[in-house]
């Protein structure tokens, strides 16, 4: 018999020895020592550690109350023994709570048709033993505010739905590994390496007050709906790593971090989540290289979170999946970093809410969404963003006079191909200054400015307006841009900004140099060309980036990857042709393909690549690269 068999076995096994000797009671409520009484269920026991109040043999149906039984204030020794509660339902309550109190156990008790099972809230020294657990929610949900009130004695002779709740306290260099359960819990820790575990449908992973351990290969899902809370789960911990694990379903967040510090959440994948990762109330974590595909937010920071770095992570959509809704919330907090991170087919790409302030929004590449960026904050920095294809490139949201939006600064963003308007002011804004900017592509209004005394000049560097301007100024100030309906100036308008060195988003950041190739005729061609050798800049390549620029010589983009591969280019967001040549490890040849703007199709080589070279539509021609010629590599 497996362990799964085995232990719904025992499932069976409690419910029919418990069910033939109870007796029914009431809903039990005890509030402090005084309610420890036969009224309230108490068979036996003084309340010592010898001779512990005894609460058992009832059955409890808990329809219409917040819990079973309900246990508060309590400091006298007591045991609930041999207990079925049925019908604890409501999404707030439990099958039993026990809260401020120690010294309980809860042993060969079952909870059916219910939707939380065991709630312990700021207590201490709880056992937990030989209890069934069949629910549709959390199974043992502990909470607290130190490391003593999460050091309980949960044995795994407690089943929570078909599986053993395995729940450490107190380790030092051990290693969790290959598990598989619906709650895995480590508790005031060291060292810890919890790696290749399948947690589902349960209680998720969680880390409570551990420190300098890993969180590594392991999956945290639904598989079936539960009101479950998240897949893994940091509170105050801290220097921990949290990488290469798969988070999806959850009803929560697929990763959250509550009162956490200094903790590197990197190479995951996050998907069909309420939230990827949450940040409440933590402070200087860093999140990157992580994948997010359609959770509904990708990460939000809240809590006043402040000093994480949030960077180099790819937020897109799965067809017919969840609608994702944003990539990134900043929903209160400050000193934050945003960086090169690529977002596409979101509602939002980033919000920025009135507490979020004095963060960093820079380098990032958002397309095809309803609204770029959404700022609400102050005195936050946004800037070298390519932001494309939007209905606003960069709305600010009417505040209806409750904040102002004040103090910010955008500059150096390539804003293209925004429907209705590249940039939309609120009429509580003031004081924002634009410098850089680039606007391309036509819009219903480019810009929009209704706020007051927002600067579109900074220190003799005004903004590029493209081939499409708002209406001009006053006759004697031709060289002026005049913003409505605020009438503010930009007095000092780029004529021709340089194309080569555009902040595109995260193409923008990468680096520029020539390659060289080796032609079947012997000759030489130089070519200058951004490299993209990491997982960011290899999904950003031309994405959302506007014709203008590349038309008017922008370098190509040579991919590079660790191995030759099986993989394939897309054209999605990209509205122009471009040419592609594949080439083997030694920079070989391979050949080469037209991709056509914003084709469905999936673009590969024949062969396997190290190297896929891309370059405006025509070019690979003109230059003579085809059969015979070779990449000279470093």
């Amino acid at each position: 018999m497996n362990s799964k068999a085995c232990v719904g076995a025992l499932l069976i096994l409690i419910v029919a020895g418990v069910v033939g000797w109870t007796a029914e009671h009431q809903p039990i409520v005890i509030l402090g020592n005084s309610d420890l009484t036969e009224e309230n269920g108490v068979n036996a026991g003084s309340g010592t550690a010898d001779d512990p109040y005894v609460i058992s043999g009832w059955e409890i149906n808990a329809s219409g109350s917040d819990y079973g039984v309900r246990v508060e204030n309590v400091t006298a020794h007591f045991v609930l023994r041999g207990l079925v509660i049925q019908g604890a339902t409501e999404a707030n309550g439990a099958a039993i709570r026990l809260g401020f109190s120690s010294n309980g156990l809860v042993e060969e008790c079952t909870v059916l048709s219910s939707m939380n099972g065991i709630e312990i809230t700021a207590s201490t020294s709880m056992v937990v033993r030989n209890t069934a657990l069949a629910i549709t929610g959390m199974g043992v949900h502990v909470v607290g505010d130190t490391a003593d009130e999460y050091r309980h004695t949960i044995e795994s002779s407690t089943v929570l739905n078909g599986y053993p709740v395995l729940y450490y306290v107190g380790l030092n260099g051990e290693t969790i590994e290959g598990k598989e359960t619906t709650h895995l819990s480590v508790v005031d820790s060291h060292n810890v390496t919890v790696v290749g575990n399948d947690v589902s449908s349960g209680d998720g992973i969680l880390l409570a007050f551990v420190t300098d351990s890993t969180v590594i290969g392991n999956a945290a899902y639904r598989s079936i709906a539960m009101l479950t809370q998240h897949g893994i789960h940091l509170v105050q911990s801290d220097r921990n790593q949290i990488l290469e694990n798969v988070v999806y379903n959850n009803r929560l967040a697929g990763i959250q971090l509550t009162l956490s510090a200094d903790n590197e959440v990197y190479a995951n994948q996050f998907a069909v989540n309420d939230s990827g990762i949450r940040l409440l109330a933590s402070t200087g974590n860093s999140v990157y290289e992580n994948w997010f595909r359609s959770n509904v937010g990708g990460v939000t920071i809240t809590g006043n979170s402040t000093g994480n770095l949030i960077t180099d992570n790819v937020f897109e959509a799965i067809p017919e999946a969840v609608e994702p809704a944003q990539g990134i919330l900043i929903e209160s907090g400050s000193g934050n970093q945003v960086r090169r991170n690529g977002i596409t087919d979101h509602e939002i790409g980033i919000i920025i809410e009135a507490a979020g302030s004095e963060n960093v929004i820079a380098a990032n590449t958002i397309v095809n969404g309803a609204y770029g960026i959404e700022l609400m904050g102050s005195y936050n920095v946004i800037e070298g963003n390519l932001i494309s294809q939007q209905s606003r490139g960069l709305l600010f949201l009417e505040t209806f006079a409750e904040t102002t939006t004040k103090g910010n600064t955008i500059a150096d963003n390539v804003f293209c191909d925004n429907a209705m308007s590249h940039v939309y002011t609120n009429l509580d804004s003031a004081s924002n200054r634009f410098t850089g900017n680039l606007f391309y592509g036509r819009a219903v209004a480019l810009v929009l400015d209704n706020g007051t005394e927002n600067v579109w000049t900074v220190d003799g560097v005004g903004n590029y307006w493209g081939d499409s301007t708002p209406e001009a100024g006053d006759e004697s100030e031709d060289a002026a841009v005049t913003l409505y309906p605020s009438e503010a100036y930009d007095s000092a308008p780029l004529a021709s900004p340089d194309p080569s060195g555009a902040a595109v988003g995260v193409l923008g950041t990468t680096e520029v140099g020539m390659v060289r190739f080796e032609l079947s005729d012997g000759s030489q061609v130089e070519i200058p060309v951004r490299f993209a050798d990491d997982g960011i800049e290899r999904w950003t390549g031309f994405r959302g980036f506007p014709e203008a620029l590349l038309i008017a010589g922008y370098p190509g983009i040579l991919f590079a990857f660790d191995e030759e591969i099986e993989g394939a280019f897309t054209m999605a967001t990209v509205l122009f042709d471009l040419d592609i040549a594949f080439l083997d490890a030694e920079g070989a040849y391979l050949g080469s393909l037209m991709m056509s703007a914003e084709s469905e199709d999936a673009y590969s080589s024949r062969e396997p690549f190290a190297y896929a070279l891309e370059l405006a539509s025509g070019t690979i021609d003109s230059l003579g690269i085809g059969a015979g010629s070779s990449l000279a590599l470093p």
